[in-house]
This record gives structure tokens, C-alpha cells and sequence, in this order.
């Protein structure tokens, strides 16, 4: 009996018997997969509309015909308390079942840092909307070119920044408005986790507020990443009840007046922040304290095992009143050493 050898690769003979020619085996395949799939096609619509949307072009012509009225911030205002923030709790809740926590500790008056981890694209708008007062974000200067999206977050007073590198524009900005009595919000980490958890904080937020004098305020985002993670656009959103979002506001922290406004005393003020929010993360509250040293700051092995912390563990509020200590804070020449420090 003649045996029939099957060959394991179908393209490894022709019908003629002869192996073909292996380049053409691969300029076949190459065609075949250079075919346009439906995903491709369909994200490639998506990013054509998106790029010539009607929306951008008429926001703008809308700020620049208002601005010349003079009439913007009253506009802006409008949207950022009766369009913007009231409509994204509604939506968080809708979805989400979205919760704050602690919102009585946010300061009535006076201009305060909000710092929080960074988990995803609603972060913003999750902690401003828990917030009673109106916090303008800092944002990489990239957003304000994606489009739709940057017509969405410049009526909410976002601060475009340019990282990885000195942006004097954004921290002249940040400045006035913080020495001017408003809020500010930045993440530390400088951008969104990978992995849901809390990665190293820079030294920007630290470094405003040894130069203005104003107090930071910790929050905790918590069920954002498993909603809107990293690298997920917005198709990749879940939207379901069984995820449930919150914010949780700690206490204000103020930082006294008397520490120079150098490296060392950012690397402190930056180490004290982000055990502030561990702190608020493991399900504990913050103390409102003044930091003068580095025994103000929660011991970080313990927060980092998130073990049960006694009040010793985290230092108590000093009896000099913070209020008086805060208003008598004189503005500090900042020395060169802080000059090369970026904000982001």
C-alpha cells in the first residue's frame, strides 16, 4: 500500500506539487491582513467627526463673542455651578452610585490646595463636585488639543500645564489664584495609575505651598480605576451600578510659616501629603495639624500596611490656632534652588 504524506503546512505545496515561491506566501498574507476590519473603519469615522466637529468651533467663536462683552466669568461661572457640577453628581450617581464623604472638612474661606490619587479621566470632576467650592484643576497642556474635551473643561477654569519641564505661565496662574483665595486641585503622582494603587508623589504641590502659605487639603478617590482605567477609552467605560464610586475629603493641613521654602522642607511637606491620603485610603481620617517638622508626618511603614493606627501615629493639632497662624503668613522669596522645580 502506497502512503499519502499530508503536508502540516496547506501553503508548503501547490497543486502542481511544487513548493511555491515564499515570498508571494507572504505578500498574500500581508493583503489579507492589511484589510480594513470593521473596528478600523469604524474608529477611523469616529476620529474624522471628532476632528471636525461643529461643537469645538462654536464653543470658541461663543468664549471670544462673550469675553468681548465682558461677560466670560459670569458665563463660566453659570456653567460650572448650575450646568457642570450639578449634572456630574447626578450622572455619578445614576451610574456609580456616587457618595462623599467628609465634605464638612473642606475650609469655608481662603485659598487651599486640593491634592487626591489619580485613578482616572473623571478624577476632576469627582473631587470637584464633592467639593462646595469652586476648584480649578491643572491639566497637562495636551487635553486642551483633544477635541470636544477641551471645549468641555476651559468654562470650569482648567489650568493647561506643560510637563516635564519649568511652565512659569501655569505656576504664575496657580499663584494668583491661590494667593487670591481660591482653590486649586492637583495630583501629586503626576499622572493616572496603571494599577490602582498610589504611586510616588512629586514635589510641585508641595513647592506651592511653602511659597504661598496656603493649607493642602487630602482626598481619596476610591472604585474610579475599575470603572475608566488607564489606557481604556471612553468605549471601554463600565457602565454599572455594581461599581460604586466615592470621594472621601480629609482634614486641611497647614504648613507653618516659619519653614523656608527650599528642597528639603518640599521633600517634608511632599512625604506628609501623600501619607495624608494612605491614611485616608486605609479608611482612617487625617488630623488638621500645622507641619513643622518631620514628627507632624504619619510613619509611613505603618500606613503602608494599612494596620490600625493609634492617635499617636498621627501628630494632633497644635494649641496655637491654625486660622491666626495661616493669616500671619508673610509672602517668602523663593531661592534659586526651588527655581528648577517643575509644578507637575
Amino acid at each position: 500500500m502506497e502512503v499519502v504524506t499530508v503536508p502540516e503546512n496547506e501553503d508548503s505545496i501547490d497543486r502542481s506539487g511544487n513548493k511555491p515561491d515564499n515570498k508571494l506566501t507572504m505578500q498574500k498574507k500581508a493583503q489579507i491582513s492589511s484589510k480594513p476590519t470593521l473596528s478600523s473603519v469604524t474608529s477611523g469615522i469616529l476620529k474624522l467627526l471628532l476632528k471636525y466637529n461643529p461643537f469645538d468651533p462654536i464653543c470658541d467663536w461663543g468664549r471670544k463673542f462673550l469675553n468681548e462683552l465682558g461677560i466670560l466669568e459670569i458665563y463660566d461661572e453659570f456653567i460650572y455651578w448650575n450646568v457642570g457640577r450639578a449634572n456630574f453628581i447626578q450622572f455619578f450617581r445614576t451610574f456609580w452610585g456616587y457618595e462623599i464623604k467628609g465634605k464638612e472638612n473642606f475650609p469655608e474661606h481662603g485659598g487651599a490646595l486640593v491634592i487626591a490619587n489619580h485613578q482616572s479621566e473623571f478624577d476632576p470632576f469627582l473631587v470637584g463636585s464633592a467639593v462646595h467650592r469652586k476648584v480649578q484643576w491643572l491639566s497637562k497642556a495636551e487635553n486642551f488639543e483633544i477635541p470636544i474635551f477641551r471645549s468641555i473643561i476651559k468654562p470650569f477654569g482648567t489650568i493647561p500645564l506643560k510637563r516635564e519641564q519649568k511652565d512659569e505661565a501655569a505656576l504664575t496662574k496657580v499663584r494668583s489664584v491661590l494667593e487670591g483665595g481660591g482653590c486649586v486641585g492637583m495630583f501629586p503622582e503626576g499622572t493616572r495609575s496603571p494599577d490602582g494603587k498610589l504611586g510616588p508623589f512629586r514635589k510641585g504641590a508641595a513647592r506651592l505651598c511653602l511659597e504661598t502659605g496656603v493649607p493642602y487639603v487630602p482626598c481619596a478617590i476610591f472604585g474610579a480605576f475599575k470603572v475608566f482605567p488607564k489606557h481604556v477609552n471612553v468605549l471601554g467605560i463600565r457602565w454599572n451600578k455594581g461599581y460604586k464610586i466615592s470621594v472621601v475629603i480629609g482634614n486641611p493641613v497647614y504648613i507653618d510659616p516659619s519653614l523656608a521654602p527650599n528642597i528639603e522642607n518640599a521633600e517634608l511637606i511632599k512625604e506628609a501629603m501623600r501619607n495624608d491620603v494612605i491614611l485616608l485610603l486605609s479608611g482612617k481620617m487625617n488630623k488638621s495639624r500645622i507641619i513643622r517638622s518631620k514628627e507632624d508626618i504619619a510613619p509611613v511603614e505603618i500606613l503602608n500596611n494599612q494596620s490600625n493606627l493609634v492617635k499617636e501615629d498621627v501628630a494632633t493639632t497644635s494649641e496655637t490656632s491654625i486660622p491666626e497662624m495661616y493669616n500671619e503668613k508673610s509672602k517668602k522669596k523663593v531661592p534659586s534652588e526651588m527655581d528648577n522645580l517643575s509644578i507637575s
